[in-house]
């Protein structure tokens, strides 16, 4: 066993986590953080004004930083849904589905690759 492979056995011992539970639990936790934010700027965009409030637009704005690098690429290439007199920004959808197809695809990579080297 290399030195390597010796201190993660002594973390797992002494700290009494494994590295693949580290893994999943920051890919978990990632996953809920960015799904928050996604559903804030679903909120935000039933009300189309810029907030008022200071602490609303620092909410907002940092929102918005998150979010748009997400979602602007995957309305690039979906348009809105044109319904009557209004539309239907289905980029949220989008990449609420492609983040739980990530975070389960990572989750199997864990759970089959990392799981079995490290504990």
């Amino acid at each position: 066993m290399t030195a390597s492979w010796t201190a993660l056995a002594l973390a797992q011992d002494y700290f009494g986590f494994s590295v693949a539970q580290l893994l999943a639990n920051i890919v978990n936790y990632a996953y809920y953080i960015l799904f928050g934010f996604i559903i804030a700027s679903i909120l935000f965009s039933f009300f189309p004004r810029y907030p008022s409030n200071p602490f609303m637009q620092a909410v907002y704005s940092a929102v918005r930083a998150v979010v748009d690098p997400i979602l602007m690429p995957i309305r690039s290439v979906i348009p809105s849904l044109k319904l009557g007199g209004f539309a239907l920004d289905l980029s949220p959808l989008v990449a609420i589905i492609g983040l739980s197809i990530g975070r389960s695809l990572l989750l199997i990579i864990i759970g089959n690759f990392i799981e079995p080297v490290t504990g």
